[in-house]
């Protein structure tokens, strides 16, 4: 079974989703489950203990089980927000699934007790397959297409995917330069934090220490750092998202060129229109033309 918009202390019992849009909305220290949080219209804030992450259309958050956190929306215009639930265990048995020999499936399918998974708390970028997975939720959701059956592989494809990307993560961390394996792991959750600013800061202008005073390093070694473990520079990897941000933007808007080149954090159009062009093989201008060709031909 799937519930949609529960009370909150449902949340847990069940795979659920809280889908909905306001301009204003304000829920203090609030205590969960496993879940994905993203924003589909605007822009909304979750904060935890020592944390504050501005989640908006091109990234999504996971947050952990039992980890209180706060949700602000405070908007001139409504915010849509489209948040996935996961009852306790759930990610914990298809984890089981993968990594544990068939016969000591059959010989224990209901184990008394599964370990917890823990993820990075960390916002991650549009272009994952995560993301795509909550795009086609919503969007079938809102068809009315989805049996309970098919929500119920929704829900188990996207635990999959986090699965997979908690093993890269477990891949990344042991490929970095550092002796003790607690000190890879803590060079990379700084790194993260460092990854959360750039994708919060997509719409301004940013120096290199700017991105290193999160992660508490300095630029130095954030830069060869960051650059080890995502395979781009800092800046490669800001001026990518900002390019995926502005493609989004020339298809789902009506904005101007100059409109996304200001919202997208570029010195100027002429160069955002050179980085643009090098990037998807066309224009901005042309991006939008083949934007409103595609909208009229009811593609």
């Amino acid at each position: 079974m799937l519930l949609v918009n529960p009370p909150g202390e449902q949340l847990g019992s069940e795979n659920a989703v809280l889908y909905g849009s306001g301009a204003r909305y304000y829920v203090p220290d609030f205590e969960g489950c496993l879940s994905i949080k993203s924003v589909f219209n605007g822009q909304a804030v979750w904060e935890t203990e020592r944390r504050r992450f501005l989640v908006n259309e091109d990234c999504w958050l996971i947050l952990n089980d039992r980890q209180r956190y706060t949700i602000t929306i405070d908007a001139l215009d409504p915010v849509t927000t489209f948040c996935l639930f996961f009852e306790r265990g759930f990610v914990e048995d298809a984890y089981r699934e993968q990594v544990t020999p068939t016969e000591t499936l059959l010989d224990s399918p209901h184990p008394a007790r599964t370990p917890v998974l823990e993820f990075f708390t960390r916002l991650e970028p549009l272009n994952s397959a995560v993301m795509r997975s909550l795009n086609l939720f919503r969007m079938e959701l809102d068809a009315g297409r989805l049996s309970r059956v098919e929500r119920d592989q929704l829900f188990l494809r996207v635990a999959r995917q986090l699965i997979l990307g908690r093993q890269d993560t477990g891949n990344a961390i042991a490929r970095l330069p550092a002796v003790r394996a607690a000190t890879r792991a803590e060079v990379y959750r700084r790194l993260l934090r460092g990854r959360d600013f750039l994708l919060c800061s997509l719409d301004r202008p940013v120096r290199l220490k700017d991105m290193a005073a999160p992660a508490c390093m300095s630029p130095y070694h954030f830069h060869r750092a960051f650059t080890h473990t995502f395979h781009d520079t800092p800046h490669q990897y800001l001026t990518r998202q900002r390019l995926q941000r502005a493609a989004r933007l020339l298809r789902q808007t009506e904005l101007s060129v100059t409109e996304i080149c200001l919202a997208t954090g570029f010195e100027s159009p002429a160069s955002f229109s050179a980085l643009f062009r090098r990037h998807y093989g066309v224009p901005p201008r042309e991006f939008s033309k083949i934007r409103e060709a595609e909208h009229r031909a009811g593609l």
